[in-house]
């Protein structure tokens, strides 16, 4: 079914809380290292988490990764056990024992350096959740699913140690391998990766996570029908995938921004970001995009799994960047009205390892 008619028929779930609530945490005597201390990752890229060239957004403590600055700037998709990592933020959920959303910022800095996969460890369990409560190896073993990266391991070469924590279990989800985690979703990491490389935008903010979408039977009713992995059986199976994406231009075109002191008719329970006495020279490009765990066509159009960023927010029951104004055509502009939203062709990886792929051809 049309993902617009299974999130119409679908309750919004939790809602993130936005900006006031990492302010009111600070407020109380709290700054953000009390979130989550005995995760905390010390070490950021060289590019302190203030220079994004927007005023207004809150001096943040410089061992928190860069992601968080454009979270407590546009809005948090929610607040339920985040975990902060040296290249990343992730809210983790015990019971799906799925990532319920990962941020990464992409810029030059976190995509260069010495890390590399051929030094990891390889795939390691989260040990700051409980043991009956986290994602474990076992449960992949035999079941025929890759262990498939929210975060890529090559969206953070900046660091070894950032690498390594991309092969935590809180940031894979179980994915269909062939055809989807090594083929359409290693293509949209690599295009993501492209916005910054190409020099379209200096800074592009991902936000992705798992669904878990109901399916309409002959009887006309929606039931959720997706596999559980483990014994007993913990670790569930996506039945799609998201990611929302958030571009700021290059830091020539940026404009300064600042939060507005009044709600605005768009949404009324959250200020706005507006241009702060002009129009940006360029709009920050927004997108959303789901597609299934599944098989995908190579041919198939990037443009075919992208939807309005409200369609993905009631299925993942989450708001995302929900402090931008979205009406402002002036400052937001749909990511495929921005650029291209064609993939790059796809990789023959050769044994899992990291070498270097061979390009098959795309007709």
């Amino acid at each position: 079914a049309p993902l617009q008619a299974i999130a119409a028929a679908c309750v919004s779930g939790a809602v993130g809380l936005g900006i006031g609530y990492s302010l009111k945490l600070r407020s109380a005597g709290c700054d953000n290292n009390a979130l989550v201390p005995s995760m905390l990752i010390t070490g950021t890229p060289s590019r302190p988490a203030s220079d994004f060239l927007i005023t207004g957004a809150p001096t943040l403590p410089a061992n928190l990764p860069t992601a968080v600055a454009a979270l407590q700037w546009a809005g948090w998709p929610g607040f339920d056990n985040i975990k902060f990592r040296q290249g990343y933020v992730t809210s983790f959920n015990r019971q799906t024992r799925n990532p319920n959303w990962v941020c990464e910022h992409l810029c030059e800095e976190t995509l260069r350096g010495e890390g590399s996969r051929a030094k990891t460890e390889n795939f390691q369990e989260d040990e700051t959740d409980p043991p009956h409560l986290r994602s474990r190896l076992a449960d992949y073993k035999g079941s025929g699913f890759d262990r498939g990266h929210l975060v890529a391991a090559a969206d953070v070469k900046f660091s070894q140690n950032a690498l390594d924590e991309t092969f935590l279990l809180s940031n894979i989800s179980p994915q269909v391998g062939a055809g989807f985690n090594r083929g359409y979703w290693e293509r949209m990491e690599r295009w993501c990766r492209n916005l910054v490389k190409k020099g379209e935008f200096s800074d592009v903010f991902v936000i992705s996570g798992p669904l878990f979408l109901p399916k309409k039977e002959a009887d006309g009713n929606y039931y959720m029908q997706h596999q559980v992995l483990g014994n007993p059986p913990s670790l569930q199976v996506p039945t799609h995938f998201f990611k929302v994406i958030m571009a700021l231009p290059t830091r020539s075109a940026q404009a300064s921004l600042t939060p507005a002191a009044a709600p605005t008719k768009t949404d009324p329970n959250a200020s706005a970001l507006v241009p702060l006495g002009r129009t940006p020279a360029k709009p920050i490009a927004l997108g959303a995009f789901v597609v299934p765990n599944e098989v995908i066509d190579d041919k198939d159009d990037l443009s075919k799994y992208s939807y309005p960023i409200e369609i993905v927010e009631r299925l993942a029951g989450l708001q995302f960047f929900q402090r931008l104004p979205r009406q402002n055509t002036k400052f937001i502009k749909p990511l495929c009205e921005s650029t291209k939203c064609v993939l790059p062709a796809g990789f023959q990886l050769q044994d899992g390892k990291d070498k270097q792929p061979k390009v098959i051809t795309v007709k």
